[in-house]
């Protein structure tokens, strides 16, 4: 969500000169845990964070495997790595620059591998990967959502003129919408040679073949969608702000069946306020995209740093408003380190977790776009199954 990498080009990576503590921010009056959700119960507490083999190993054949594509042309890669159940029971991962195959038998990809800047990949009701959606035909595939780029742009000689990320995506009145984060070229030099310009919030049809596309809200430098959680008959939506070396969350809230409706309200740190400008800086230092997660009564937050550090860290608030409190790093992305880029873009996936655990992916990347296309798995998400004490 956050502006995606630098294939990549993560805004965040723009970012990446120094290391902050983590805070937050004035939240102002705050009920007792009891009142805001905690019901009198402990706090999640993480004993492990260990890496999922089975979910790393199934994205890696898939990609090698083409896809689900009998051309062996489909998913090959990509960032983003959002999941929704939809209605039925499957899960829909959403994704932003994707790669497609096909994949070289030494995992390398050719440098004329398609390329699109958003797609969702169908997974049964475990979550393993079935088939890739874009528009388009097999043959000369199209981004899901708003133009279909011919190199990416940071490539040399590639161009656009605009282009949408995905962030988050929910099931609300019966399709799935999904949040757009439109960018556009900026005069930075490549990998960093964009910007968040605009949010849209994208309708699909059953089929998720074609979306139907309205404007949201981007007031206050705010981008919107990073998380979504629907609770006590809303959905929250989380929102991250960026300035030079920090990061802060935002908050804001939509009556179920109403998330397209510009009828918000925004968290203003003691209560709510329908003028988007009001919103409040609730805590600082978190990453592009991160996640929270209702569990046992308590929000669980999930993030990286705002600067590209190589730690995941977990925080718990009562409410989903915060504050989020005893933030800790429980895991160290081996990747990390060089022109490689992990972890970034920290989203969840409840509906792949047992009791007492919670499953989540960081994305990977790099500076270069070389070592990418020299080793494809340095463009995959990582998946870590965080298990906390009962």
């Amino acid at each position: 969500m956050s502006s995606r990498g630098p294939r990549i080009a993560l805004a965040a990576v723009a970012l990446a000169a120094v290391s902050l503590g983590a805070g937050v921010l004035a939240p102002g009056a705050l009920a007792s845990p009891a009142q805001r959700g905690g019901g009198g119960r402990h706090a999640p507490v993480v004993v492990s964070a260990t890496p999922d083999q089975r979910l790393d190993s199934a994205w890696r054949r898939f990609g090698n495997g083409g896809g689900g594509w009998r051309n062996q042309g489909g998913w090959a890669a990509a960032d983003g790595t959002y999941s929704t159940r939809l209605p039925g029971g499957r899960i829909a991962w959403l994704f932003n620059d994707t790669f497609l195959g096909p994949v070289n038998p030494d995992e390398s990809l050719p440098r004329g591998a398609g390329f699109v800047h958003n797609s969702i990949v169908l997974a049964g009701r475990d979550g393993l990967p079935q088939t890739t959606l874009t528009r388009g035909t097999h043959e000369k595939p199209e981004s899901l959502v708003g133009p279909t780029p011919s190199k990416p742009p940071w490539d040399p000689g590639g161009t656009n003129d605009h282009w949408y990320w995905n962030a988050d995506g929910i099931v609300d009145g019966g399709k799935l919408r999904l949040f757009e984060l439109e960018q556009g070229p900026s005069d930075d030099p490549p990998p960093f040679n964009f910007k968040w310009v605009g949010t849209d919030i994208a309708s699909f049809s059953h089929d998720l073949r074609s979306a139907k596309v309205t404007h949201s809200y981007d007031e206050g430098n705010v981008q919107w969608g990073v998380e979504l959680i629907r609770h006590h008959g809303y959905i929250y939506i989380y929102g991250v702000e960026g300035v030079p070396f920090n990061k802060y969350m935002h908050i804001a809230r939509a009556r179920v069946g109403h998330l397209v409706e510009r009828s918000w309200e925004f968290y203003t740190g003691s209560g709510w306020s329908t003028d988007p400008t009001a919103s409040a800086r609730v805590m600082d230092d978190i990453g592009s995209s991160y996640s929270v997660t209702p569990m046992n009564g308590y929000f669980v937050l999930t993030t990286s740093n705002a600067t590209l550090g190589h730690e995941v860290y977990v925080a718990t608030s009562p409410s989903p408003t915060g504050p989020f409190t005893n933030r800790k790093a429980v895991y160290t992305a081996p990747e990390g380190g060089g022109n490689i880029f992990a972890p970034y873009n920290i989203a969840a996936h409840p509906e792949l977790s047992r009791r007492g655990e919670l499953v989540i992916s960081y994305n990977v990347n790099s500076a270069k776009i070389e070592d990418l296309y020299a080793d494809i798995n340095n463009n995959r998400a990582r998946y870590l199954r965080i298990r906390f004490a009962r």
